[in-house]
């Protein structure tokens, strides 16, 4: 049995080692700029564990990569495009996506910033059918993960990649012994369709969020966008971990009240310390940031 891999992500990776470790037949389709670091490490990662690899060019070399590899079994990770099923030919009945998010729930493209945003109590992961509509196909596979306080939107994607591994050997099993997969199609009535996070997403409203909020934010910034995003003087201030405190302080939320620990500041709903922050580009502890000029009394957020 061939087995394809089409993603435009590292998060593949765990996939792609676990089928080649198990000396399996696996391809494949790269979906990342050529020449760019990232595909670099790709194109070395596969060469490492002898697995071919075609890395995108043109929005068509999929449908060209599907005839000429002709994989038996396909698994999708992180992929951009829909993929238009009609011209999947006979292997439809065996393409699979890999989605990082409670479905029907959280449909779209960055399930994990939005989980981790909004504070799910559980994280979800769940492998489906496609259809011509973005993850609205019959799921195949789920595995429900409580909401860890230390997950971070990267530590997240890369456990979730890990985990995943045993939805994969649960259908491939399913395959080769010709086991009839059971299929649990979602409720079109409760889908919820998240699109990429934009600046207002990644933002910190003092006057309006409490802590939670201000804290679950940072975790679904970090690292992508290098923090949640405030300002200081004017200056881009991106908080990448922050610690929640019981103190309430008669303050303006966002007012810094002490740097001498970590960089705390008035919240609404008590205050919060910020522990690690990245200030215009450089990278810094909140014990440090008396050094760089904040001082208690100062505003965050203008």
């Amino acid at each position: 049995m061939k087995i394809g891999v089409i993603s435009g992500a590292e998060i593949c990776q765990p996939v792609l080692y676990h089928l080649a470790s198990k000396k399996a037949n696996v391809t494949l389709f790269y979906a990342g700029l050529p020449g760019v670091e990232t595909t670099k490490q790709m194109l070395s990662f596969c060469e490492a564990y002898r697995i071919p690899i075609v890395v995108e060019t043109t929005k068509d070399n999929i449908y060209e990569w599907v005839h000429n590899d002709r994989p038996d079994l396909v698994f999708i990770m992180g992929y951009g495009r829909i993929l238009n099923i009609t011209r999947l030919g006979p292997l439809i009945s065996g393409v699979f996506n890999i989605h990082f998010g409670a479905l029907p729930n959280y449909r779209g493209p960055s399930p994990v910033f939005w989980q981790l945003k909004n504070g799910e109590k559980n994280i979800e992961v769940c492998i489906h059918r496609i259809t011509n509509k973005a993850d609205a196909g019959a799921i195949i596979w789920r595995k429900c993960i409580t909401n860890e306080e230390h997950y971070t939107y990267s530590f997240l994607n890369q456990y979730l990649s890990n985990i995943t591994l045993e939805g994969v050997d649960f259908i491939l099993n399913g395959f080769l012994h010709g086991n009839k997969l059971m299929e649990f199609p979602q409720d079109e009535a409760t889908a919820t369709y998240y699109s990429l996070p934009v600046l207002k997403d990644v933002m910190i409203h003092w006057p309006a969020m409490k802590t939670a909020a201000i804290f679950n934010l940072c975790r679904a910034c970090n690292s992508w966008n290098w923090g949640a995003i405030t300002r200081y003087k004017g200056i881009e201030l991106k908080i990448l971990d922050v610690t929640i405190g019981t103190d309430k302080y008669d303050k303006e939320p966002g007012t810094i009240i002490n740097v001498e620990n970590n960089l705390v500041v008035a919240c609404l709903d008590g205050s919060c310390s910020i522990t690690f922050m990245n200030l215009n580009g450089i990278f810094f502890p909140g014990r440090h940031a008396k050094q760089f000029g904040i001082a208690i009394g100062h505003q965050l957020g203008v």
